[in-house]
């Protein structure tokens, strides 16, 4: 987002000098599908329970990932601390960490996780803009044992629940799905 300045006049009232004061950023946008929850604190809460954050850091510009990966009966089979995997998750999970260049935007900062026993993607996600954050993709599991399936169109959590085109705003909490 756009970092606009707010004019406050100087402390002096004689004075005609205007003095620049930075507004405060807002916080992450997240968008999980087609899904768009604003100013967030990088939470996402799914079935009440806080299972993923995703950060950001400036320099070298990278996005940050924090989470815990279940199976379908609620099970922890691994954790992801701020892009490092836990020892007990290395054997079955993979993590890609793309960094990007703020002088060149040759390549967008991502976080990948694969896997390894199926191949699949289990979650990926991309800096769109210094404060917006793509979820392009999800395949796993929340606590309760309950697939989600995160497209370009949808969020899904198990058969019961799909969102798609929803904007919601968060007002500094966690996006909170379910």
């Amino acid at each position: 987002m756009n970092n606009p300045l707010q004019i406050k006049a100087s402390d002096s009232p004689d004075s005609p000098e205007l003095v620049d004061i930075e507004k405060p950023e807002q916080g992450l946008e997240l968008h999980v599908g087609s899904n768009v929850f604003r100013n967030t604190n990088g939470v996402v809460k799914l079935q009440g329970k806080e299972q993923l954050v995703l950060e950001t850091q400036p320099d070298p510009l990278v996005l940050i990932l924090t989470m815990d990966l279940y199976d379908e009966q609620g099970t922890r089979v691994g954790h992801i601390r701020r892009n490092a995997l836990s020892a007990h998750s290395a054997g079955r999970f993979t993590i890609d960490v793309k960094t990007g260049d703020e002088a060149t935007q040759d390549e967008t900062p991502s976080v990948t996780v694969a896997d390894r026993t199926t191949g699949n993607t289990v979650f990926e996600a991309c800096l769109l803009q210094r404060r917006k954050i793509r979820i392009t993709a999800g395949n796993f599991f929340t606590h309760k044992g309950e697939l989600v399936t995160v497209s370009p169109h949808y969020c899904r959590i198990g058969t019961g629940l799909t969102l798609f085109g929803n904007v919601a705003e968060s007002r500094g909490n966690a996006g909170a799905i379910g």
